[in-house]
């Protein structure tokens, strides 16, 4: 009888050894413990690489509006609280703030004082019609929507704008040429730069313009918006 029991005491034992061994040669066979990521929402990039040390990679991902404030870590993945290997990678989203903003009164304003403003909140001027009514000289006399309107920054607005006459200006020629200088070329030609829209491209240099609403030469209103397509080195 105390055979039997030395027998199974010592059975238990080694199964129990066996188990233990082989989860810490797991353990060792997969390089490290396994580690729990924290929850970095609400975080900015700099706060969050003190916070996991170099038990993790973080690996900054897009920018995008949400909820969060400009600049902090709005979403993660893999999502807290997960089991992973140490330096591991753990891939961020940042924040470019609030989506939704409300429209400024721009009544009174020249068409450069509406776009810094509206550039301010991050609002494109997405069309301007011009009218010969009314006292104010090239100035703002509206906006569509109207303001105190709340809307979304990937939405853009319309300009109601007072002229004394109806100029026209020959579109100019803006391809090839980087963002800055096209916009300075448009500028130059009483024209406004409106929504940029990048295209991945190996063959021209990253944020050239390759394509507008409008064609080099074409008779346009002053004023009118100009929308135009750059090319990125970055896939979108």
């Amino acid at each position: 009888m105390k055979k039997k029991i030395i027998i199974t005491i010592s059975t238990l034992a080694i199964f129990i050894g066996l188990y233990l061994g082989s989860s810490i040669g797991l353990k060792f066979y997969f390089h490290d413990y396994l580690y729990e990521t924290p929850n970095l929402k609400g975080l900015t990039k700099e706060e969050a690489r003190k916070l996991v040390g170099e038990e993790f990679n973080l690996v900054e991902m897009e920018e995008n509006f949400s909820e969060f404030d400009q600049g902090e870590i709005y979403s993660q993945l893999p999502i807290a609280p997960t089991h992973i290997k140490k330096g591991r990678p753990i891939k961020i989203w940042i924040s470019k703030g609030k989506d939704i903003v409300e429209i400024p009164d721009l009544k009174g304003k020249s068409i450069q004082e509406a776009r810094a403003t509206l550039n301010k909140l991050g609002i494109k001027i997405e069309r301007t019609t011009h009218t010969t009514e009314g006292y104010l000289n090239n100035k703002v006399l509206g906006s569509s929507p109207q303001a105190g309107t709340s809307i979304s920054k990937t939405k853009g607005v319309g300009l109601l704008i007072n002229v004394r006459s109806i100029q026209k200006f020959r579109m100019p020629d803006i391809l090839g040429f980087s963002l800055g200088e096209g916009e300075n070329l448009l500028r130059e030609s009483k024209l406004i730069l409106g929504k940029v829209k990048r295209v991945h491209s190996t063959d021209l240099p990253n944020g050239t313009i390759i394509d507008t609403n409008y064609s080099a030469g074409k008779s346009v209103l002053a004023g009118t918006v100009i929308n135009v397509t750059i090319a990125s080195s970055y896939k979108q």
